[in-house]
Protein backbone atom coordinates (compact mmCIF):
# COMPACT_ATOMS: atom_id res chain seq x y z
CA UNK A 1 0.00 0.00 0.00
CA UNK A 2 1.55 3.36 -1.27
CA UNK A 3 1.74 6.08 1.44
CA UNK A 4 2.37 9.88 0.74
CA UNK A 5 4.62 12.05 2.60
CA UNK A 6 2.50 14.38 2.79
CA UNK A 7 0.33 11.70 5.27
CA UNK A 8 3.58 10.32 6.86
CA UNK A 9 5.22 13.65 7.53
CA UNK A 10 1.56 14.25 9.36
CA UNK A 11 1.60 11.20 11.02
CA UNK A 12 5.50 11.44 11.97
CA UNK A 13 4.92 14.94 13.60
CA UNK A 14 1.76 13.93 15.30
CA UNK A 15 3.05 10.85 16.95
CA UNK A 16 6.49 13.08 17.64
CA UNK A 17 4.35 15.59 19.12
CA UNK A 18 2.05 13.68 21.64
CA UNK A 19 5.35 11.28 22.53
CA UNK A 20 6.81 14.95 23.73
CA UNK A 21 3.83 15.61 25.61
CA UNK A 22 3.38 12.54 26.92
CA UNK A 23 7.35 12.55 27.94
CA UNK A 24 7.15 15.86 29.17
CA UNK A 25 4.05 15.59 31.40
CA UNK A 26 5.66 12.33 32.85
CA UNK A 27 8.91 13.87 33.37
CA UNK A 28 7.37 17.16 34.64
CA UNK A 29 4.60 15.15 36.81
CA UNK A 30 7.54 13.09 38.65
CA UNK A 31 10.03 16.05 39.24
CA UNK A 32 7.02 17.64 40.68
CA UNK A 33 5.90 14.81 43.14
CA UNK A 34 9.43 14.61 44.15
CA UNK A 35 10.24 17.92 44.45
CA UNK A 36 6.71 18.60 46.29
CA UNK A 37 6.71 16.38 48.90
CA UNK A 38 10.82 16.85 49.91
CA UNK A 39 9.41 21.15 49.91
CA UNK A 40 6.89 19.66 52.30
CA UNK A 41 9.40 17.76 54.06
CA UNK A 42 11.67 20.34 54.41
CA UNK A 43 8.93 22.93 55.51
CA UNK A 44 7.35 20.73 58.03
CA UNK A 45 10.99 20.02 59.54
CA UNK A 46 11.52 23.53 59.66
CA UNK A 47 8.18 23.85 61.52
CA UNK A 48 9.07 21.50 64.25
CA UNK A 49 12.21 22.84 64.78
CA UNK A 50 10.83 26.13 65.51
CA UNK A 51 7.96 25.09 67.99
CA UNK A 52 10.64 22.20 69.24
CA UNK A 53 12.96 24.74 69.91
CA UNK A 54 11.91 26.19 73.38
CA UNK A 55 10.91 22.62 74.60
CA UNK A 56 14.78 21.50 74.23
CA UNK A 57 15.91 25.25 75.81
CA UNK A 58 13.34 24.85 78.71
CA UNK A 59 14.71 21.05 79.39
CA UNK A 60 17.84 21.85 79.36
CA UNK A 61 17.34 24.88 81.90
CA UNK A 62 16.10 22.02 84.13
CA UNK A 63 18.58 19.50 83.61
CA UNK A 64 21.17 22.43 84.11
CA UNK A 65 18.93 22.63 87.61
CA UNK A 66 18.88 19.44 88.65
CA UNK A 67 22.82 19.34 87.90
CA UNK A 68 23.67 22.33 89.94
CA UNK A 69 22.23 20.69 93.16
CA UNK A 70 25.39 18.33 92.51
CA UNK A 71 27.43 20.99 92.81
CA UNK A 72 26.74 23.69 95.32
CA UNK A 73 28.57 23.26 98.96
CA UNK A 74 25.45 24.75 100.25
CA UNK A 75 23.32 21.99 99.15
CA UNK A 76 25.89 19.26 99.59
CA UNK A 77 26.78 20.74 102.72
CA UNK A 78 23.61 19.92 104.33
CA UNK A 79 23.37 16.59 102.95
CA UNK A 80 26.37 15.21 103.34
CA UNK A 81 25.43 14.09 106.98
CA UNK A 82 28.75 16.11 109.03
CA UNK A 83 26.43 19.57 109.67
CA UNK A 84 22.89 18.84 109.59
CA UNK A 85 21.31 21.00 111.78
CA UNK A 86 18.06 23.41 111.09
CA UNK A 87 20.91 26.47 110.18
CA UNK A 88 22.62 24.64 107.45
CA UNK A 89 18.96 23.38 106.21
CA UNK A 90 17.72 26.76 106.41
CA UNK A 91 21.10 27.67 103.74
CA UNK A 92 20.03 25.01 101.67
CA UNK A 93 16.46 25.77 101.00
CA UNK A 94 17.63 29.66 100.80
CA UNK A 95 20.04 28.34 98.59
CA UNK A 96 17.51 26.58 96.28
CA UNK A 97 14.63 29.00 96.40
CA UNK A 98 17.31 31.48 94.75
CA UNK A 99 18.48 29.08 91.80
CA UNK A 100 15.05 28.21 91.07
CA UNK A 101 14.00 31.76 91.10
CA UNK A 102 16.97 32.46 89.09
CA UNK A 103 16.07 29.28 86.66
CA UNK A 104 14.70 30.85 83.31
CA UNK A 105 12.30 27.42 83.09
CA UNK A 106 10.67 27.85 86.57
CA UNK A 107 7.61 28.15 85.24
CA UNK A 108 7.56 24.79 84.23
CA UNK A 109 8.59 23.35 87.69
CA UNK A 110 5.85 21.64 89.15
CA UNK A 111 7.98 20.52 92.07
CA UNK A 112 11.44 20.27 92.59
CA UNK A 113 12.77 17.74 96.27
CA UNK A 114 16.25 17.35 97.66
CA UNK A 115 16.87 14.78 99.62
CA UNK A 116 19.10 12.40 101.52
CA UNK A 117 18.76 8.52 101.70
CA UNK A 118 17.30 9.00 105.21
CA UNK A 119 14.82 11.13 104.77
CA UNK A 120 15.89 14.64 105.52
CA UNK A 121 14.51 16.83 102.31
CA UNK A 122 14.23 20.67 101.50
CA UNK A 123 11.57 21.16 98.83
CA UNK A 124 10.14 24.38 96.50
CA UNK A 125 6.74 23.57 94.72
CA UNK A 126 4.61 26.61 93.24
CA UNK A 127 1.76 26.61 95.55
CA UNK A 128 2.64 26.26 99.07
CA UNK A 129 -0.44 24.73 99.89
CA UNK A 130 0.76 21.32 97.87
CA UNK A 131 3.02 20.53 100.57
CA UNK A 132 3.87 17.51 103.27
CA UNK A 133 6.12 15.82 105.33
CA UNK A 134 5.24 12.49 103.49
CA UNK A 135 6.58 14.31 100.03
CA UNK A 136 10.07 12.65 99.71
CA UNK A 137 8.31 9.53 100.83
CA UNK A 138 6.13 9.77 98.05
CA UNK A 139 8.29 10.86 95.42
CA UNK A 140 10.77 7.76 96.28
CA UNK A 141 7.59 5.13 96.17
CA UNK A 142 7.22 6.18 92.25
CA UNK A 143 7.81 3.00 90.25
CA UNK A 144 9.67 4.62 88.19
CA UNK A 145 12.21 5.83 90.62
CA UNK A 146 14.60 3.56 90.81
CA UNK A 147 14.99 3.50 87.03
CA UNK A 148 15.77 6.93 87.06
CA UNK A 149 17.70 7.20 89.78
CA UNK A 150 20.05 4.29 88.76
CA UNK A 151 20.48 5.61 84.94
CA UNK A 152 24.02 6.56 83.61
CA UNK A 153 22.78 9.72 82.46
CA UNK A 154 19.03 11.87 81.98
CA UNK A 155 16.48 9.28 81.12
CA UNK A 156 12.90 9.75 80.35
CA UNK A 157 9.78 7.21 81.18
CA UNK A 158 7.15 10.13 79.82
CA UNK A 159 4.18 11.86 81.74
CA UNK A 160 3.12 10.34 84.80
CA UNK A 161 -0.24 11.48 87.32
CA UNK A 162 1.51 13.65 89.79
CA UNK A 163 1.46 11.61 92.81
CA UNK A 164 1.87 15.10 95.03
CA UNK A 165 -2.05 16.56 94.48
CA UNK A 166 -5.17 14.90 94.99
CA UNK A 167 -6.44 16.89 91.54
CA UNK A 168 -7.64 14.90 89.01
CA UNK A 169 -5.53 14.97 85.75
CA UNK A 170 -2.45 16.80 86.80
CA UNK A 171 0.57 15.13 84.69
CA UNK A 172 4.17 15.79 85.19
CA UNK A 173 7.23 14.33 83.78
CA UNK A 174 9.87 13.03 86.24
CA UNK A 175 13.18 14.04 86.29
CA UNK A 176 15.19 11.97 89.04
CA UNK A 177 19.07 12.48 89.45
CA UNK A 178 21.72 10.82 92.40
CA UNK A 179 23.20 13.50 94.72
CA UNK A 180 27.05 12.80 94.96
CA UNK A 181 28.96 12.98 98.15
CA UNK A 182 31.27 16.48 97.50
CA UNK A 183 34.00 14.44 98.10
CA UNK A 184 33.84 10.65 96.91
CA UNK A 185 31.54 9.19 94.30
CA UNK A 186 28.87 7.85 97.21
CA UNK A 187 25.37 8.17 96.47
CA UNK A 188 24.25 10.41 99.49
CA UNK A 189 21.16 11.47 97.88
CA UNK A 190 18.58 12.11 95.15
CA UNK A 191 16.66 15.33 93.24
CA UNK A 192 13.56 14.69 92.31
CA UNK A 193 12.34 17.54 89.43
CA UNK A 194 8.40 17.30 88.83
CA UNK A 195 7.94 19.44 85.55
CA UNK A 196 5.00 20.41 84.04
CA UNK A 197 3.32 19.12 80.63
CA UNK A 198 2.81 22.88 80.04
CA UNK A 199 6.08 22.90 78.99
CA UNK A 200 5.17 20.80 75.74
CA UNK A 201 1.79 22.01 75.30
CA UNK A 202 2.42 25.97 75.66
CA UNK A 203 5.13 25.36 72.80
CA UNK A 204 2.56 23.67 70.65
CA UNK A 205 -0.34 25.07 71.43
CA UNK A 206 -0.18 27.79 68.06
CA UNK A 207 1.69 24.86 65.95
CA UNK A 208 -0.15 25.24 62.16
CA UNK A 209 -1.85 21.34 61.56
CA UNK A 210 -4.07 20.28 58.65
CA UNK A 211 -7.50 18.74 59.64
CA UNK A 212 -6.05 15.01 58.13
CA UNK A 213 -2.25 15.41 60.06
CA UNK A 214 -1.33 14.54 63.52
CA UNK A 215 1.31 15.69 65.84
CA UNK A 216 3.34 13.18 67.93
CA UNK A 217 5.84 13.81 70.97
CA UNK A 218 7.80 10.60 71.63
CA UNK A 219 9.22 10.73 75.26
CA UNK A 220 11.76 7.90 76.27
CA UNK A 221 9.61 4.87 74.81
CA UNK A 222 6.27 6.23 75.21
CA UNK A 223 4.19 8.20 72.38
CA UNK A 224 1.87 10.90 72.36
CA UNK A 225 -1.03 12.21 70.07
CA UNK A 226 -0.95 16.15 71.05
CA UNK A 227 -4.28 17.91 70.35
CA UNK A 228 -6.30 20.12 71.58
CA UNK A 229 -3.93 21.57 74.14
CA UNK A 230 -3.60 17.81 75.58
CA UNK A 231 -1.17 14.87 75.52
CA UNK A 232 -2.87 11.40 75.01
CA UNK A 233 -0.43 8.84 75.09
CA UNK A 234 -1.30 6.09 71.89
CA UNK A 235 0.72 3.18 71.38
CA UNK A 236 1.36 2.97 67.49
CA UNK A 237 0.36 0.55 65.01
CA UNK A 238 1.54 0.44 61.76
CA UNK A 239 4.26 -1.16 59.32
CA UNK A 240 7.14 0.24 57.62
CA UNK A 241 6.83 0.41 54.03
CA UNK A 242 10.50 2.51 53.72
CA UNK A 243 12.84 5.03 55.25
CA UNK A 244 14.97 7.97 54.13
CA UNK A 245 17.24 10.45 55.37
CA UNK A 246 14.43 12.83 56.44
CA UNK A 247 11.10 11.23 56.44
CA UNK A 248 9.26 7.26 57.02
CA UNK A 249 6.68 5.44 54.87
CA UNK A 250 4.23 3.87 57.15
CA UNK A 251 1.10 1.89 56.78
CA UNK A 252 -1.84 1.81 59.33
CA UNK A 253 -3.78 -0.88 60.11
CA UNK A 254 -6.49 0.13 57.41
CA UNK A 255 -4.19 0.07 54.75
CA UNK A 256 -3.65 3.60 54.62
CA UNK A 257 -0.21 5.21 54.09
CA UNK A 258 1.18 8.02 56.33
CA UNK A 259 4.40 10.16 55.54
CA UNK A 260 6.05 10.80 58.75
CA UNK A 261 8.50 13.34 59.38
CA UNK A 262 10.57 13.79 62.83
CA UNK A 263 13.11 15.88 64.17
CA UNK A 264 15.20 15.09 67.50
CA UNK A 265 15.81 17.47 70.37
CA UNK A 266 17.61 16.22 73.74
CA UNK A 267 18.15 12.48 74.48
CA UNK A 268 14.91 10.53 74.07
CA UNK A 269 13.05 13.02 72.41
CA UNK A 270 11.35 13.51 69.38
CA UNK A 271 8.54 15.86 67.73
CA UNK A 272 7.02 13.77 64.68
CA UNK A 273 4.27 15.16 62.17
CA UNK A 274 2.16 12.99 59.20
CA UNK A 275 1.96 14.64 56.38
CA UNK A 276 -1.12 16.32 54.88
CA UNK A 277 -2.71 14.88 52.05
CA UNK A 278 -5.11 17.39 51.67
CA UNK A 279 -2.34 20.14 50.95
CA UNK A 280 -0.26 17.52 48.79
CA UNK A 281 -3.41 16.86 46.81
CA UNK A 282 -4.59 20.77 46.96
CA UNK A 283 -0.64 21.92 45.14
CA UNK A 284 -1.18 18.93 42.59
CA UNK A 285 -4.46 20.33 41.40
CA UNK A 286 -2.73 23.44 40.38
CA UNK A 287 0.06 22.05 38.89
CA UNK A 288 -2.14 19.76 37.01
CA UNK A 289 -3.92 22.66 35.56
CA UNK A 290 -0.67 24.02 34.65
CA UNK A 291 0.75 20.81 33.13
CA UNK A 292 -3.17 20.57 30.97
CA UNK A 293 -2.37 23.84 29.42
CA UNK A 294 1.18 23.12 28.37
CA UNK A 295 0.58 20.11 26.76
CA UNK A 296 -2.67 22.06 24.87
CA UNK A 297 0.00 24.51 23.81
CA UNK A 298 2.51 21.76 22.77
CA UNK A 299 0.24 19.73 20.72
CA UNK A 300 -1.33 23.61 19.11
CA UNK A 301 2.26 23.91 18.27
CA UNK A 302 2.62 19.98 16.83
CA UNK A 303 -0.27 21.03 14.66
CA UNK A 304 0.85 24.35 13.41
CA UNK A 305 4.00 22.83 12.65
CA UNK A 306 2.33 19.88 10.81
CA UNK A 307 0.93 22.20 8.07
CA UNK A 308 3.91 24.41 7.64
CA UNK A 309 5.53 21.63 6.72
CA UNK A 310 3.31 20.06 4.57
CA UNK A 311 3.33 23.42 2.78
CA UNK A 312 7.38 23.86 2.39
CA UNK A 313 7.82 20.26 1.48
CA UNK A 314 5.01 19.04 -0.87
CA UNK A 315 5.33 21.84 -3.68
CA UNK A 316 9.53 20.79 -4.09
CA UNK A 317 8.21 17.21 -3.36
CA UNK A 318 5.93 17.02 -6.68
CA UNK A 319 7.87 19.00 -9.07
CA UNK A 320 10.70 16.51 -8.37
CA UNK A 321 8.54 14.12 -8.98
CA UNK A 322 7.40 15.25 -12.45
CA UNK A 323 11.28 15.47 -13.32
CA UNK A 324 12.16 11.93 -12.36
CA UNK A 325 8.87 10.67 -14.49
CA UNK A 326 10.14 12.92 -17.72
CA UNK A 327 13.99 11.62 -17.29
CA UNK A 328 12.42 8.28 -17.03
CA UNK A 329 10.68 8.76 -20.58
CA UNK A 330 14.00 10.12 -21.89
CA UNK A 331 13.67 13.55 -21.36
CA UNK A 332 17.26 14.89 -20.29
CA UNK A 333 16.75 18.50 -20.54
CA UNK A 334 17.89 21.03 -18.41
CA UNK A 335 14.73 22.01 -15.53
CA UNK A 336 15.72 24.94 -13.66
CA UNK A 337 12.59 25.23 -11.73
CA UNK A 338 13.72 22.13 -9.42
CA UNK A 339 16.48 24.27 -8.12
CA UNK A 340 15.31 25.74 -5.16
CA UNK A 341 17.92 27.44 -2.15
CA UNK A 342 17.06 24.96 0.58
CA UNK A 343 18.01 21.12 0.91
CA UNK A 344 15.38 19.66 -1.89
CA UNK A 345 16.45 22.15 -3.69
CA UNK A 346 19.62 20.85 -3.52
CA UNK A 347 18.37 17.37 -4.73
CA UNK A 348 17.15 19.38 -7.75
CA UNK A 349 20.36 20.41 -8.58
CA UNK A 350 21.75 17.02 -8.57
CA UNK A 351 18.86 15.60 -10.57
CA UNK A 352 19.79 18.18 -13.20
CA UNK A 353 24.01 16.98 -12.92
CA UNK A 354 22.17 13.60 -13.28
CA UNK A 355 20.60 13.94 -16.40
CA UNK A 356 23.57 16.03 -17.79
CA UNK A 357 26.08 13.39 -16.78
CA UNK A 358 23.83 10.52 -18.21
CA UNK A 359 24.25 12.23 -21.29
CA UNK A 360 27.74 12.73 -21.33
CA UNK A 361 28.15 8.58 -20.35
CA UNK A 362 26.05 7.75 -23.32
CA UNK A 363 28.54 9.77 -25.27
CA UNK A 364 31.78 8.16 -23.84
CA UNK A 365 30.01 4.45 -23.95
CA UNK A 366 31.04 4.73 -27.72
CA UNK A 367 34.36 6.02 -27.35
CA UNK A 368 35.02 3.51 -24.35
CA UNK A 369 34.29 0.96 -26.63
CA UNK A 370 36.81 1.64 -28.82
CA UNK A 371 39.45 1.98 -26.31
CA UNK A 372 38.34 -1.11 -25.15
CA UNK A 373 40.57 -3.58 -27.70
CA UNK A 374 43.83 -1.55 -27.53
CA UNK A 375 43.99 -2.15 -23.59
CA UNK A 376 43.26 -5.54 -24.41
CA UNK A 377 46.09 -5.46 -26.47
CA UNK A 378 48.41 -3.54 -24.26
CA UNK A 379 47.71 -6.04 -21.43
CA UNK A 380 48.83 -8.64 -23.79
CA UNK A 381 52.25 -7.28 -24.59
CA UNK A 382 52.56 -6.41 -20.78
CA UNK A 383 52.44 -10.13 -20.44
CA UNK A 384 54.87 -11.43 -23.56
CA UNK A 385 57.59 -8.83 -22.09
CA UNK A 386 58.73 -10.95 -19.04
CA UNK A 387 58.50 -13.92 -21.02
CA UNK A 388 60.73 -13.16 -23.81
CA UNK A 389 63.01 -11.41 -21.04
CA UNK A 390 63.52 -15.01 -19.58
CA UNK A 391 63.59 -16.93 -22.80
CA UNK A 392 66.52 -14.69 -23.79
CA UNK A 393 68.27 -15.53 -20.00
CA UNK A 394 67.90 -18.96 -20.77
CA UNK A 395 69.79 -18.25 -24.05
CA UNK A 396 72.47 -16.59 -22.69
CA UNK A 397 73.00 -19.06 -19.68
CA UNK A 398 73.48 -22.26 -22.43
CA UNK A 399 75.86 -19.61 -24.34
CA UNK A 400 77.70 -19.16 -20.80
CA UNK A 401 77.79 -23.05 -20.17
CA UNK A 402 78.99 -23.82 -23.73
CA UNK A 403 82.32 -21.06 -23.12
CA UNK A 404 82.36 -22.65 -19.25
CA UNK A 405 81.35 -19.16 -17.91
CA UNK A 406 80.33 -21.11 -14.71
CA UNK A 407 79.15 -17.84 -12.65
CA UNK A 408 77.27 -16.01 -15.32
CA UNK A 409 74.90 -19.40 -15.83
CA UNK A 410 74.29 -19.96 -12.61
CA UNK A 411 73.63 -16.52 -11.82
CA UNK A 412 71.76 -15.71 -14.89
CA UNK A 413 69.47 -19.08 -14.67
CA UNK A 414 68.76 -17.47 -11.12
CA UNK A 415 67.86 -14.68 -12.21
CA UNK A 416 65.29 -15.87 -14.89
CA UNK A 417 63.60 -18.32 -12.43
CA UNK A 418 63.13 -15.09 -10.57
CA UNK A 419 61.72 -13.68 -13.56
CA UNK A 420 59.58 -16.40 -14.62
CA UNK A 421 57.92 -16.58 -10.58
CA UNK A 422 56.99 -13.22 -10.83
CA UNK A 423 55.71 -13.27 -14.51
CA UNK A 424 53.78 -16.23 -13.84
CA UNK A 425 50.20 -16.80 -12.47
CA UNK A 426 48.23 -14.69 -10.44
CA UNK A 427 48.50 -16.42 -7.21
CA UNK A 428 49.74 -14.15 -4.10
CA UNK A 429 50.09 -17.17 -1.49
CA UNK A 430 52.67 -19.62 -2.00
CA UNK A 431 54.25 -22.16 0.01
CA UNK A 432 56.89 -21.36 1.61
CA UNK A 433 59.18 -24.23 -0.06
CA UNK A 434 58.41 -21.74 -3.08
CA UNK A 435 59.25 -18.51 -1.41
CA UNK A 436 62.81 -20.25 0.06
CA UNK A 437 63.64 -21.13 -3.60
CA UNK A 438 63.10 -17.87 -4.71
CA UNK A 439 65.26 -16.60 -1.62
CA UNK A 440 68.25 -19.11 -2.35
CA UNK A 441 68.20 -17.26 -6.13
CA UNK A 442 68.39 -14.24 -4.96
CA UNK A 443 71.05 -14.67 -2.17
CA UNK A 444 72.88 -16.43 -5.20
CA UNK A 445 72.82 -13.29 -6.86
CA UNK A 446 73.91 -11.04 -4.50
CA UNK A 447 76.89 -13.11 -3.72
CA UNK A 448 78.06 -13.37 -7.24
CA UNK A 449 77.54 -9.77 -7.05
CA UNK A 450 79.32 -8.89 -4.07
CA UNK A 451 82.12 -11.54 -3.91
CA UNK A 452 80.76 -14.23 -1.51
CA UNK A 453 80.35 -12.04 1.70
CA UNK A 454 76.94 -13.35 2.85
CA UNK A 455 76.32 -17.08 4.05
CA UNK A 456 72.67 -17.82 4.33
CA UNK A 457 71.83 -21.09 7.11
CA UNK A 458 68.60 -22.79 7.01
CA UNK A 459 67.18 -24.22 9.95
CA UNK A 460 63.81 -26.28 9.45
CA UNK A 461 63.80 -28.69 12.04
CA UNK A 462 60.11 -29.62 11.12
CA UNK A 463 60.09 -29.98 7.28
CA UNK A 464 56.13 -30.22 7.42
CA UNK A 465 56.15 -26.62 7.89
CA UNK A 466 57.26 -26.08 4.49
CA UNK A 467 54.02 -26.83 3.28
CA UNK A 468 52.03 -23.66 4.77
CA UNK A 469 51.16 -20.49 2.96
CA UNK A 470 52.80 -17.09 2.93
CA UNK A 471 52.65 -14.08 0.72
CA UNK A 472 54.96 -14.17 -2.72
CA UNK A 473 58.07 -12.06 -1.81
CA UNK A 474 58.25 -11.67 1.40
CA UNK A 475 61.67 -12.86 3.03
CA UNK A 476 63.56 -11.35 -0.10
CA UNK A 477 62.75 -8.22 1.06
CA UNK A 478 63.90 -8.86 4.85
CA UNK A 479 67.47 -10.83 4.21
CA UNK A 480 67.59 -8.14 1.72
CA UNK A 481 67.86 -4.91 4.55
CA UNK A 482 70.19 -7.80 6.36
CA UNK A 483 72.42 -7.62 3.27
CA UNK A 484 72.30 -3.74 2.72
CA UNK A 485 71.78 -2.21 6.07
CA UNK A 486 73.61 -4.49 8.07
CA UNK A 487 76.24 -6.68 6.63
CA UNK A 488 77.21 -4.93 3.33
CA UNK A 489 77.41 -1.85 6.68
CA UNK A 490 79.95 -3.53 8.42
CA UNK A 491 82.33 -4.34 5.96
CA UNK A 492 83.30 -8.16 6.53
CA UNK A 493 81.60 -11.34 5.68
CA UNK A 494 78.38 -11.91 7.54
CA UNK A 495 76.14 -14.49 8.57
CA UNK A 496 71.91 -14.86 8.18
CA UNK A 497 70.03 -17.48 9.51
CA UNK A 498 66.46 -18.25 8.87
CA UNK A 499 65.15 -19.97 10.81
CA UNK A 500 61.35 -22.10 11.01
CA UNK A 501 59.58 -23.13 13.82
CA UNK A 502 55.52 -23.13 14.99
CA UNK A 503 54.46 -21.72 18.17
CA UNK A 504 50.96 -22.72 19.64
CA UNK A 505 48.43 -21.83 16.05
CA UNK A 506 50.85 -19.33 14.74
CA UNK A 507 53.65 -19.89 12.55
CA UNK A 508 57.38 -17.84 13.01
CA UNK A 509 60.21 -17.23 11.08
CA UNK A 510 63.20 -15.58 12.46
CA UNK A 511 65.76 -13.71 9.99
CA UNK A 512 68.92 -12.85 12.04
CA UNK A 513 72.44 -11.41 11.08
CA UNK A 514 75.23 -10.37 12.37
CA UNK A 515 75.30 -7.11 11.02
CA UNK A 516 75.50 -3.89 12.75
CA UNK A 517 71.94 -3.43 13.85
CA UNK A 518 69.51 -1.02 14.17
CA UNK A 519 68.69 1.88 16.87
CA UNK A 520 65.17 1.72 18.29
CA UNK A 521 64.49 4.79 16.25
CA UNK A 522 65.49 3.30 12.87
CA UNK A 523 63.30 0.15 14.05
CA UNK A 524 60.38 2.28 14.35
CA UNK A 525 61.01 4.38 10.96
CA UNK A 526 61.54 1.35 8.87
CA UNK A 527 57.81 -0.24 10.73
CA UNK A 528 56.15 2.98 10.09
CA UNK A 529 57.43 3.86 6.57
CA UNK A 530 59.18 6.52 7.55
CA UNK A 531 62.27 5.31 6.07
CA UNK A 532 62.65 4.07 2.47
CA UNK A 533 64.51 1.11 1.19
CA UNK A 534 66.47 3.13 -1.24
CA UNK A 535 69.49 1.15 -1.69
CA UNK A 536 67.69 -1.34 -3.32
CA UNK A 537 67.92 -1.75 -7.26
CA UNK A 538 66.37 -5.41 -7.89
CA UNK A 539 63.21 -4.96 -5.75
CA UNK A 540 63.26 -1.60 -4.89
CA UNK A 541 59.55 -1.03 -4.56
CA UNK A 542 59.06 -3.28 -1.91
CA UNK A 543 60.17 -2.56 1.59
CA UNK A 544 59.79 -3.80 4.75
CA UNK A 545 56.70 -1.57 5.34
CA UNK A 546 55.08 -2.62 2.46
CA UNK A 547 55.88 -6.24 3.56
CA UNK A 548 54.44 -5.39 7.15
CA UNK A 549 51.40 -4.19 5.82
CA UNK A 550 50.60 -6.69 2.93
CA UNK A 551 50.92 -9.54 5.98
CA UNK A 552 48.49 -7.59 7.95
CA UNK A 553 46.05 -7.11 5.20
CA UNK A 554 46.30 -10.62 4.23
CA UNK A 555 45.77 -12.03 7.85
CA UNK A 556 44.89 -9.26 10.57
CA UNK A 557 46.11 -7.32 12.71
CA UNK A 558 47.51 -9.75 14.59
CA UNK A 559 50.66 -10.53 12.43
CA UNK A 560 52.99 -9.12 10.91
CA UNK A 561 56.82 -8.23 11.53
CA UNK A 562 58.64 -7.56 14.81
CA UNK A 563 62.07 -6.51 15.07
CA UNK A 564 64.55 -7.44 17.85
CA UNK A 565 68.46 -5.94 17.65
CA UNK A 566 71.01 -4.78 19.95
CA UNK A 567 73.43 -2.05 17.76
CA UNK A 568 77.19 -3.83 16.44
CA UNK A 569 75.79 -6.98 17.37
CA UNK A 570 72.96 -8.41 15.67
CA UNK A 571 69.62 -7.64 14.24
CA UNK A 572 66.75 -10.18 13.95
CA UNK A 573 63.10 -9.73 11.92
CA UNK A 574 60.70 -12.22 13.27
CA UNK A 575 57.34 -13.11 10.83
CA UNK A 576 54.17 -13.87 12.25
CA UNK A 577 51.94 -15.89 10.24
CA UNK A 578 48.94 -18.05 10.73
CA UNK A 579 49.05 -21.73 10.14
CA UNK A 580 47.71 -22.01 6.38
CA UNK A 581 47.67 -24.37 3.67
CA UNK A 582 47.76 -23.78 0.51
CA UNK A 583 43.80 -24.32 -0.92
CA UNK A 584 43.87 -26.39 -4.32
CA UNK A 585 41.75 -25.72 -7.26
CA UNK A 586 40.28 -27.60 -9.52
Amino acid sequence: MRHSIKSQITLATVIITLFITFLMASICYFTFQSLLKTSLIQSTQFSLRQAFTPINTNLENLMRLSAWANENPKILSYFSGSQQNNSNKLDAYNRLNEEYKSNKANDYISRIIISDIEGHFIQEVRTVMDTSAQDAIIASSLSCFNTLLSAPSFEWVGIIDDPHTKSPGKQVIPLIRPLHHSYRSDMIGWIYLAISTSLITDALKNYPLHADSDLYLTVGEKTYLVESNSLLEIIPSYQLISQSENSVLVEDHNGKRHTIVSINGIEGWYLSQSLSEQEFSSQKQVYYTLLLIACFIIFGLGILLTLFLNRIINVPIRSISKKMNEISQGNFSYDPSIEWEHELGDIGKGINRLSKDVVTLMDKRVEDEKQKKELEYQILQSQINPHFLYNTLNSIKWMATIQNATGIAEMTTSLARLLKSISKGTRQLIPIREELELLKDYVLIQNYRYGGIVKVDYSIPDETLLGYVIPKLTLQPIVENAIFHGIEAKGENGIITVTLYKKEQDLYIDITDNGIGMSPELINQVLSGSSEDAKSDFFRKVGIHNVNLRLKYTFGENYGIQIHSKEGEYTTMIIILPLRKEEKHA
